[in-house]
C-alpha cells in the first residue's frame, strides 16, 4: 500500500529525482511501489537482472558480495535519498552485489522502463545519475587506495570514521550502526582477532 506521494516526499529532494518536472513526478508517483523491509530482509540479489530500481526512503541497506566460498563482504551502504540497482539495470547486467536491510527500512520500487524514460527526456536527471555512478567509481578507488597503501590500524580508525558520518551517533557517543564483528573485519580488511584487538586499544 502506497503511503508517500511523490510530489510531497521530503527524501525525493536527496535524490535525482528531485530534477523531474510535476508531469514526470504525477509518472513516478504512478507506476512506484512502495515495499516496507524487516531487518535482515532481502530486497535486490546478487546475480540476478534487475527489473527497476529501489529509493531508499527510511533506514539503511548494506550491499554486499558473495565469494565463491559463500563469504559475504560488505561493499557499501545505501542511505535515504539513494538508489539502489541503477547501475546493473544501465549496463543490462546482473546485479554485483545484493541488498539487505540492516533495520527496519523502507524503499520505493520504480520500473526500469520509468527510470529509463527519464534518462532519455530528462537532461538535469541524467546529470544527476551520472555524477551519482562517478562518485561511487570515486569511493570505489579511495577504499582500494586506502586498502593498498594504509596499514590495519590506519584503515580502522577510517572505518570508524566513515561509519560516523554515514550514521551517525547513538545516545551514548557510539557510532549508530549494528554491525557484527566479523563484518567490521571485512570492512577494514583484516581478520576478526586482529580487530577485536584493534578495539581494545582504541578503547583504551
Amino acid at each position: 500500500m502506497d503511503v508517500i506521494q511523490c510530489a510531497n516526499c521530503p527524501t525525493r529532494q536527496l535524490s535525482a529525482f528531485k530534477h523531474l518536472p510535476p508531469e514526470e513526478v504525477e509518472v513516478l508517483c504512478k507506476n512506484k511501489r512502495f515495499n516496507t523491509m524487516e531487518k535482515g530482509e532481502e530486497i535486490l540479489r546478487e546475480g540476478h537482472h534487475p527489473k527497476g530500481v529501489y529509493c531508499v526512503q527510511n533506514g539503511h541497506f548494506k550491499l554486499i558480495s558473495h565469494a565463491a566460498n559463500g563469504k559475504e563482504t560488505i561493499v557499501r551502504f545505501a542511505s535515504p535519498g539513494e538508489l539502489i540497482g541503477y547501475r546493473a539495470l544501465l549496463a543490462g547486467e546482473p546485479l554485483s552485489v545484493s541488498a539487505v536491510a540492516l533495520q527496519e527500512a523502507s524503499a520505493c520500487f520504480v520500473p526500469g522502463e520509468v527510470l529509463l524514460g527519464f534518462l532519455q527526456h530528462n537532461g538535469p536527471f541524467s546529470m544527476e545519475i551520472l555524477r551519482e555512478t562517478c562518485h561511487e567509481l570515486s569511493e570505489t578507488n579511495r577504499i582500494l587506495s586506502s586498502m593498498a597503501q594504509k596499514n590495519v590500524r590506519e584503515r580502522f580508525a577510517e572505518i570508524l570514521l566513515m561509519l560516523r558520518a554515514k550514521f551517525g551517533e547513538d545516545a551514548e557517543g557510539c557510532v549508530n550502526i549494528d554491525l557484527k564483528r566479523s563484518e567490521l573485519a571485512d570492512l577494514v580488511g583484516t581478520a576478526t582477532e586482529s580487530l577485536i584487538r584493534l578495539t581494545s586499544q582504541f578503547e583504551k
